[in-house]
């Protein structure tokens, strides 16, 4: 305890700053949850506690909408939690569509630090002055961002390139602000609203992950080689060549590539270009990425591409990427086919798949809504369907029904919507539905393909192993019991015992029912035969009394249970 309580106090003036940008922006009682309002001045603590107090909450009047706060304030805490805001942005499984429509605003975009402090970090990080590397060296930045800006320059033997530079200080920043997040993750798991649904300690751990790789530009050289080696030959596409003797995990070397920015598509025609081609040629590309190499850009936005001659598309900026192993992949080509044969029960598999779905969901009613979107397709024709459209409604059931997918699949389906409205710019006739069934098809064939069959045993080999040679020795071991009888079967249902109770008063009702039917019958044949037991007593007259008895105790017990 005393270690954790250092930790917070060694970063006690970003607490207080985060605090008080979160009272700020009308999210005290959030504050107060987290138990952050300890950070606050005295005065302002109580003042807090008194508009809490009016019913535990704060009054807002004439505010903007809580999304609209919420992106407001993570803008004013700094480049870490923009860039959870845009992660968060992702996950249409979390948060509501009103949410991510103002978190997807985030932008990423500072003013630019001094060229003094670039050409330091160039000389820092690759060991010889600017002059020495570069024949050329803009020192306005193309574009300046949290973690660095780029700039263009050329190489001495002339060759175009594009350097991106860290930012002095960041890392600092970002690693503390992780420190921070961690610490109210593992509060929020213990303590919040939340933790039966969500492990936000594990999403920290992915945010940590991802922000990490941004920050090492080594990674993101490493990715574009990675397209590049699956693009190879391939003419539709481009990625730039990175120069690794002058790249290091702050400094980033790569080639200048240009071609018309799809930001401004009516330059295309201007420029020569089949906006057709265009399109088709980028929607194959990232279906190519996504279903059959599990490797994709995660941020294919207007800015990120370019036409070049041909209509090919040259992709730029890989510093966030997207992984789904084959099994992934072809969970989703499941998923893509389920919605093109409006198959209810494979979309449904496909989803519970890809999930995690709570043991108390209500099936009956996931199945509904998934009908209920077979229903919204079945009369479009499959040209007309939107593939994003129809991955973000499959998303929309899964935040209905907190259903939990995993983060590269909400990436997966970001990448999508944004890569699909660039499609419907460039080809609005174009059906990236109709792109993606033979590739589906292609990869759902290569699961039950002798080579998938064979990678699939080969994966759980071990599993198989296990298996084998611990059922036996198990069976045996069951065997033995149930030989001595010493087996016991333990059946826990919580409404049995209550079940035999009932059967079992039944069972004595009818035998006390056949009981005292007997008695009068019997007795009435032995009716006036003269028969007599102990002291004298008549036997037909005896068992009239026993019968009478018999049937008072019958009836109260039908009387004491009204079930029966």
């Amino acid at each position: 305890m005393q270690f954790h309580l250092r930790k917070r106090y060694k970063h006690f003036a970003r607490y207080r700053e985060i605090t008080n940008v979160l009272v700020h922006h009308g999210f005290g009682y959030l504050a107060h949850q987290l138990g952050l309002t300890e950070f606050l001045g005295l005065s302002r603590r109580h003042k807090l506690a008194r508009r809490l107090s009016d019913k535990g909450s704060l009054r807002v009047v004439e505010r903007p909408s809580p999304p609209e706060r919420l992106r407001q304030a993570l803008e004013e805490l700094g480049p870490t939690f923009i860039k959870l805001g845009q992660m968060l942005s992702t996950r249409s499984d979390l948060l509501s569509p009103e949410y991510i429509a103002e978190l997807e605003k985030l932008q990423d975009q500072v003013p630019p630090f001094p060229f003094a402090q670039v050409r330091e970090r160039i000389q820092m990080e690759l060991g010889v002055p600017l002059e020495e590397i570069f024949a050329h060296f803009e020192a306005t930045p193309l574009a300046a961002a949290s973690i660095g800006q780029v700039h263009r320059a050329s190489l001495r033997d002339g060759r175009p390139v594009v350097v991106k530079v860290q930012r002095p200080g960041t890392e600092k920043i970002l690693l503390t602000d992780i420190e921070i997040l961690y610490d109210v993750a593992r509060l929020v798991d213990r303590h919040g609203p939340w933790r039966e649904l969500y492990r936000f300690e594990e999403m920290v751990e992915e945010f940590e992950k991802i922000l990490r790789e941004e920050m090492d530009f080594t990674v993101e050289g490493r990715h574009a080689d990675t397209f590049r080696q699956h693009f190879a030959g391939d003419n539709t596409v481009y990625f730039p060549v990175v120069y690794w003797d002058y790249t290091t995990s702050k400094v980033l070397t790569m080639e200048y590539v240009e071609g018309v920015k799809l930001t401004h598509p009516e330059e295309l025609a201007r420029g020569g270009f089949d906006r057709r081609v265009v399109a088709r040629h980028l929607a194959g590309a990232l279906l190519r990425q996504i279903l059959l190499h599990g490797f994709f850009h995660g941020d294919p936005h207007p800015g990120n591409l370019a036409a070049l001659p041909g209509g090919r598309i040259a992709f730029m900026d890989f510093g966030i990427v997207g992984r789904l192993n084959e099994e992934m992949r072809e969970k989703i080509g499941a998923l893509v086919l389920g919605l093109v044969r409006r198959n209810t029960a494979q979309v449904v598999r496909a989803v519970e798949g890809l999930g995690v779905v709570p043991p108390h969901v209500d099936r009956a009613a996931l199945h509904r809504d998934i009908d209920a979107l077979r229903e919204k397709y079945y009369e479009i024709p499959l040209s007309r369907i939107s593939l994003a459209e129809s991955l973000g409604d499959v998303m929309a059931v899964a935040f209905k029904y907190r259903i939990r997918v995993p983060t590269q699949f909400t990436l997966l389906v970001k990448s999508l919507v944004t890569a699909e409205g660039v499609v419907a710019q460039l080809d609005p006739e174009l059906s990236i539905v109709e792109i993606a069934r033979p590739m589906g098809k292609r990869l759902l064939a290569r699961r039950f393909s002798l080579p998938g069959i064979k990678r699939l045993l080969l994966e759980h080999l071990e599993d198989y192993h296990q298996l084998l040679t611990r059922v036996p020795h198990r069976l045996d071991r069951v065997l033995d019991l149930a030989a001595g009888g010493e087996l016991k079967i333990k059946a826990v249902n919580p409404d049995l015992d209550r079940m035999f109770g009932q059967l079992n008063a039944m069972v004595n009702r009818l035998v006390l029912g056949i009981l005292l039917g007997s008695l009068i019958v019997g007795s009435s044949l032995l009716l006036g035969r003269g028969y007599t037991i102990l002291w004298g007593l008549p036997v037909a007259e005896a068992a009239f009394v026993v019968g009478g008895v018999l049937g008072v105790a019958l009836i109260f017990s039908i009387l004491r249970s009204r079930k029966f």
